[in-house]
């Protein structure tokens, strides 16, 4: 759908429902617990990790201190509202919690849609208090697909855009979100075997930090929209009922209709980008005179890793530092301790990977860019202990 006809299209008045289902109607996925038979010490470490965590039910998953301040963390109070219907709510309407190591957010079903809609507060957990969130979206239909393992836009509003009908085949981030889907490796014998699983060690260096790319972006795609209307902030598989398969060149899907700043030749990373890309990346002085943008907002790792001489170098990649699971024989990387690896102990993580990303108040992660001429971070994750979780 063309940019500019959907600016008009839009105007049309339309009642649309959502659907939104768990499984694989194409019986490519498998879920993670079928990778643990074979790959039980993977498995097992992988499930540490906040990539399995980033999805959780309510039980077990939603932090003891919100729970504990939900009604007010006595200064502010805590949710009482869904986003997009408006709708009261309470802790016990809550069925899904996104995050833990830097915040918290809320899900709860949308009975107009069918999908999940977030609530109006988030918990920050540097602060220990309620701020006000405004996402006025369908989760489901804005953020699902590097949430979920296995995504795929079912069905679209052809006057719209909207995304109407979705499905996941795991909540969270899974081993095939990063191996591509494992029916064909389940069904597979000897030899073969390993040609049908994505292996990252099997590709270049450059394309194996895409794959982490592929989630750790921010863009802007108007080829497919929410349930409401906007503009998604992730990225579907072009064709209806396709999902991404670890390795494929997503920087290349229906570009006319999404902006991935930094990544496109045409949108440069010092441009001024409007809605939820504005203010993306430091533009000020101090980062002209390094030419080196460190990211200004989070999730955006892949955008400023980019502009490292690491990346350009061709000598790593996201896995060098960072493992999402344990190998055979191999313990899980401390991305912390990699700088030593390859520099004296004057290099450290604090100084030349300091907090710059805004997640929330006062809460920031780290840069990606690597400059030789860093500047001082802020708070970040190292500035609290470990998630308390209450169940």
């Amino acid at each position: 759908m063309a940019r500019g006809c959907v600016g008009l299209l839009i105007l049309v008045a339309l009642v649309v429902t959502t659907s939104v289902s768990a499984g694989d109607s194409k019986k490519e996925f498998v879920g993670s617990d079928k990778c643990m038979v074979c790959h039980s010490e993977q498995h097992r470490s992988w499930k540490t990790t906040f990539h399995s965590k980033i999805v959780q039910p309510r039980k077990g998953g939603i932090l003891r201190d919100s729970v504990a301040k939900w009604a007010t963390d006595g200064r502010n109070p805590g949710p009482t509202t869904a986003n997009v219907t408006g709708k009261a709510v309470k802790l016990d309407d809550v069925q899904y919690v996104i995050g833990s190591q830097w915040k918290q957010r809320y899900l709860v079903k949308n009975s107009e849609t069918g999908g999940f809609e977030l609530l109006n507060k988030q918990f920050n957990r540097l602060s220990g208090g309620w701020e006000n969130y405004g996402n006025k979206n369908d989760w489901n239909t804005n953020c699902a697909t590097c949430h979920t393992t296995g995504y795929r836009v079912l069905d679209v509003d052809r006057v719209t855009g909207k995304t109407l009908k979705d499905e996941w085949s795991e909540m969270g981030v899974g081993c095939e979100a990063c191996h591509g889907p494992g029916a064909a490796h389940l069904a597979a014998k000897g030899k073969d075997r390993k040609k049908t699983i994505f292996n990252p060690a099997n590709v270049s260096i450059q394309a194996q930090s895409k794959v982490c790319g592929y989630c750790h972006i921010r863009l802007e795609n108007e080829q497919y929209r929410t349930a409401q209307g906007n503009p998604r902030e992730d990225l579907p598989a072009p064709g209806i009922g396709g999902s991404y398969k670890a390795g494929e060149d997503w920087a290349i899907w229906y570009p006319e209709h999404v902006t991935i700043p930094g990544v496109q030749p045409d949108r440069p990373f010092t441009a001024e980008y409007k809605g939820d890309l504005k203010g993306m990346f430091m533009i000020d002085e101090f980062a002209k005179a390094n030419n080196i943008f460190e990211e200004a907002k989070h999730h955006q790792e892949y955008q400023g890793f980019l502009q490292s001489q690491h990346y350009k170098s061709g000598k790593m990649s996201c896995v060098t530092c960072h493992s999402p699971h344990a190998g055979k024989g191999k313990p899980k990387k401390i991305a912390a301790a990699s700088c030593i690896t390859c520099h004296d102990t004057s290099y450290t993580v604090s100084k030349y990977m300091p907090n710059t990303g805004k997640t929330a108040d006062n809460l920031f992660v780290r840069t990606h860019t690597f400059g030789k001429n860093p500047r001082k971070g802020a708070r970040g994750a190292a500035d609290m202990g470990p998630p308390n979780y209450y169940e």
